[in-house]
């Protein structure tokens, strides 16, 4: 059922983009490629000439005067190094069919995706790890990762490691290094809305980080210190503990979901 509901939102959503492009709404593409174009700092030359199209060519598709191939999407898309997510919506823009899923964490079509995340997790325990989407909602922890965060399985999709780090309460006054952790959280945060675009859930994320306490004055990110790696002491129950944290991705994604999947682990130090 829940992929049934995925499905029809996601055909939803690229209906009402292609019903907009089959009236003749001012080039959505158009606008939508001049957004992306002014995020990445390149002009339209830039562009063109990064994507292998002619300056021309490349204003008549964003004023809306010429219909791109769907290779043609694809290689704007290429050139501002947009990822799956945006692709999609870039392509539903210009008329065409999305090309790669956009199903939740919990569909049938990503189910090898979490066996295998449950394997890392399992083999990582009793050190926390946890299964992060772009946003950093927790999707799925070990044990020790849910001890770290004070959180039961029914959090799990619900719960924002964001949120834990700098809404007061009991994870962000357990973090000895705060401001360091934070600032690292907050660099990464915003460099990925800036992947994702100002539109994008990670984009929220990062705004209502910067409403909690201390947020906006951290500074940038640490450096010159001379770590190797940004480190996090954790004081739970009295006991204090020191950690250093490692990312796996899953390579060579072809959906949406499994770019966006970061598993986090954390190794004692």
């Amino acid at each position: 059922m829940r992929d049934a509901d995925d499905r029809d939102a996601m055909g939803a959503r690229h209906a009402t983009a292609r019903r907009k492009v089959a009236t003749g709404a001012v080039s959505e593409l158009g606008a939508l490629l001049k957004e992306w174009r002014a995020l990445r700092g390149k002009s339209q030359l830039t562009l063109a000439l990064d994507a292998e199209v002619s300056p021309r060519h490349l204003a008549f598709i964003e004023s809306g005067r010429t219909a791109p191939s769907l290779d043609m999407v694809l290689r704007l898309a290429d050139a501002l190094l947009l990822g799956l997510r945006e692709r999609n919506v870039l392509l539903v823009a210009a008329g065409y069919a999305p090309q790669f899923g956009e199903g939740a964490w919990d569909s049938e079509e990503l189910k090898e995706l979490r066996q295998a995340a449950t394997m890392i997790l399992a083999a990582h325990d009793p050190h926390p790890a946890l299964v992060l989407n772009a946003a950093s909602t927790v999707l799925d922890a070990n044990v020790g990762a849910l001890t770290l965060m004070g959180e039961g399985r029914e959090a799990l999709g619900r719960v924002n490691l964001m949120d834990l780090v700098f809404a007061p309460g009991r994870v962000r006054s357990a973090i000895g290094n705060w401001q360091e952790v934070a600032g690292f959280l907050l660099y990464r945060l915003r460099e990925n809305a800036r992947l994702r675009g100002p539109h994008s859930e990670v984009a929220r994320v990062l705004a209502r980080v910067l409403t909690f306490p201390d947020a906006r004055n951290l500074p940038p990110m640490p450096g010159g210190s001379g770590a190797v790696l940004v480190p996090l002491t954790f004081t739970l129950n009295g006991v204090t503990s020191h950690w250093f944290t490692t990312v796996t991705t899953f390579g060579a994604p072809l959906h949406a979901m499994a770019e966006e999947i970061t598993i986090e682990q954390f190794h004692p130090r």
